[in-house]
């Protein structure tokens, strides 16, 4: 049936109250109307999307996601095969606080993965982040800053803004110091952290590995991450001396 059949039979009856043609109108075409597709989720890599198993996702596409202005980055010229992921903390109390940083300071990230575990990506995966302070580092590798205050007086902060008490990192060492505690890790940023991890080795095949000597997790400076050899997970202190992030983080656990 077409949508004015039942109007013209109006007619032919000679009762026709226009005010319930149009309304009947309006609504035989929004019935026949073809349903709308949902929005799609997932990360972008190459202009194109990919599905992560993770339900809160935000790409640079979406209404309420954030996208760097291109002076962040660098357009690649060619189609890139990362063969790294570098794991950072942020240092601010929330993802919308460290994308505001990073746009100040003409520095970008890949991804940023938010205190209730939203993953929000702010550019494509193919052009190239200024994350790790090395060329042949950021030319070859994938960044995510986790939010992450560090210091332990922000602690409460967290709980006033509802995302209750943050882990408290003891004993954690790097470059062969013990530090001082530090705020950990939510566990559904650890999670969401694993799901992005596992999606980025189904489109780039990097492997779910950290840095390991004698079965132990190395925590200092890795020659193959500093000189972009490595294939694998990393932090950044992997790559660099001047670094401590993300000390406490047990990669070889989390990628298991």
């Amino acid at each position: 049936m077409k949508w004015y059949e039942p109007i013209c039979s109006l007619f032919k009856n000679g009762s026709v109250d226009l005010d319930s043609v149009y309304r009947r109108k309006a609504t035989e075409i929004e019935f026949y109307e073809p349903p709308k597709a949902k929005k799609l989720t997932g990360i972008i890599a190459n202009g194109q999307l990919w599905h992560i198993e993770w339900d809160k996702v935000k790409n640079f596409r979406v209404e309420d996601g954030m996208e760097l202005p291109s002076n962040c980055y660098r357009t690649a010229p060619a189609k890139r095969k990362p063969t790294m992921f570098v794991a950072h903390w942020d240092v601010c109390l929330s993802s919308a606080s460290c994308f505001k940083v990073l746009s100040k300071r003409k520095l970008s990230v890949h991804f940023l993965i938010d205190n209730d575990g939203t993953i929000y990506q702010i550019m494509d995966t193919n052009d190239i982040a200024f994350h790790a302070g090395s060329r042949k580092v950021n030319n070859t590798s994938i960044g995510v800053e986790i939010s992450n205050a560090y210091y332990p007086k922000y602690r409460e902060s967290y709980i006033t803004r509802g995302f209750g008490m943050r882990p408290l990192v003891k004993d954690a060492k790097v470059h062969g110091k013990t530090l001082d505690p530090h705020l950990g890790f939510y566990p559904v940023q650890i999670e969401a952290f694993k799901a992005l991890a596992k999606t980025l080795n189904k489109i780039y095949d990097i492997p779910l590995v950290a840095p390991m000597e004698n079965n132990q997790l190395v925590e200092t400076i890795y020659s193959d991450a500093k000189n972009a050899k490595f294939k694998g997970v990393v932090s950044h202190y992997h790559i660099t001396k001047r670094k401590i992030d993300c000390a406490g983080l047990k990669l070889d656990e989390v990628l298991k």
